[in-house]
């Protein structure tokens, strides 16, 4: 993260972490559906990691713990960020439940290439918050896909939360940050204008089955994001 100073909101469930009137996380108090954007983060994660070891770019509040617990997901989790305050809101309320979650206050790109481990899956969700909206920082579309690819076990799977970014167009941004990787889908939100990019360098299911597949733990969950998603196709240039 960066720029303004997240927000805490209370919530009925639990806290909110805003920035620029952008959801950074949501915290819950228990495993659940946030009815949001991080319900498809968990069902991409519990779907297509080949084993449990995810590291998360951009921690925040841990936004997307909750519906993947409650999806019966009992991946460890490694988690890296620059601000605290969001990893510490989500130990004050999901201790109980949270599962082997670690934390490191630091810039991602950094703690990554100090990994000496591999990782099944890297989920990278970083933003930065500028002129009272929130983008994607340029260090996640020029430095760490090739970076993330990197880190990847054979086989690893790499999941990308974009957002607009205020200097590339989505065309431009999604080829870049496909660039180190050879197959792709990409999902699609009716209420959010994310876009989440699943990629790997080994093949990936049809998108018809990865369609019918990521909806399913939504539905388990009751989560609203099982009828609010498409799943398309990327056309990967080939290396």
């Amino acid at each position: 993260m960066g720029g303004a100073e997240p927000e805490v909101e209370r919530t009925r469930r639990g806290v909110r972490l805003l920035q620029n009137g952008s959801v950074l996380s949501e915290v819950l108090s228990k495993p659940g559906a946030t009815d949001s954007v991080f319900d498809v983060l968990a069902a991409a994660v519990r779907l297509f990691s080949p084993g449990d070891c995810v590291g998360i770019l951009g921690f925040a509040g841990g936004g997307m713990i909750a519906p993947l617990r409650a999806m019966g997901g009992g991946h460890k989790l490694s988690g890296v960020d620059l601000d605290r305050v969001g990893y510490d809101l989500f130990c004050d309320l999901s201790a109980e439940w949270k599962g082997e979650v670690r934390f490191a206050q630091a810039d991602a790109v950094e703690w990554l290439r100090s990994q000496r481990g591999k990782f099944d899956l890297l989920l990278e969700d970083l933003s930065i918050g500028r002129d009272g909206d929130v983008f994607k920082p340029d260090v996640s579309i020029d430095a760490l896909p090739g970076l993330i690819q990197s880190k990847l076990k054979p086989g690893g799977i790499a999941v990308f939360n974009l957002l607009p970014a205020d200097d590339q167009t989505w065309v431009g941004m999604t080829a870049e940050v496909c660039a180190p990787f050879e197959f792709g889908v990409q999902i699609l939100f009716e209420s959010y204008y994310n876009r989440v990019l699943v990629l790997s360098n080994e093949p990936l299911p049809a998108t018809r089955e990865v369609s019918r597949r990521l909806r399913e733990p939504l539905v388990v969950i009751d989560s609203g994001m099982a009828t609010d998603i498409s799943v398309g196709s990327l056309r990967l240039a080939k290396r």
